[in-house]
């Protein structure tokens, strides 16, 4: 396959990812730095964190992939980090959005 045929292809997988992205609630922001074993990383307000999160999907977009908010209940969250023995930090964020919006998409 030549290399013009490989990039298209790429270009074309890139463009069919979703990728869900962790959306919090302004009244639970304070909860979630104070659960968040990796809090420091976080920005200090929800007015900070929600423009780079803006940002974010405007990046994602940009790179063709579709970025899909994923309301996030930060006690669900919690919940679930001490279920799965996890530490509630970037890593668990990630997977327990993955996890909402696999979950959304099989209700759709």
């Amino acid at each position: 396959m030549g290399r013009q045929r490989r990039e298209k292809l790429l270009r074309r997988r890139v463009r069919d990812v979703i990728t869900a992205v962790a959306w919090y609630r302004r009244e639970q922001w304070t909860r979630l730095r104070e659960i968040s074993r990796d809090w420091v990383e976080l920005e200090k307000t929800y007015d900070e964190w929600e423009a780079a999160a803006l940002g974010a999907l405007e990046r994602l977009r940009a790179r063709g992939v579709e970025p899909q908010r994923v309301d996030i209940d930060v006690e669900e969250l919690a919940r679930w980090c001490q279920a799965e023995g996890r530490y509630v930090d970037g890593a668990a964020r990630s997977e327990f959005a993955a996890i909402k919006l696999r979950q959304r998409n099989e209700m759709h």
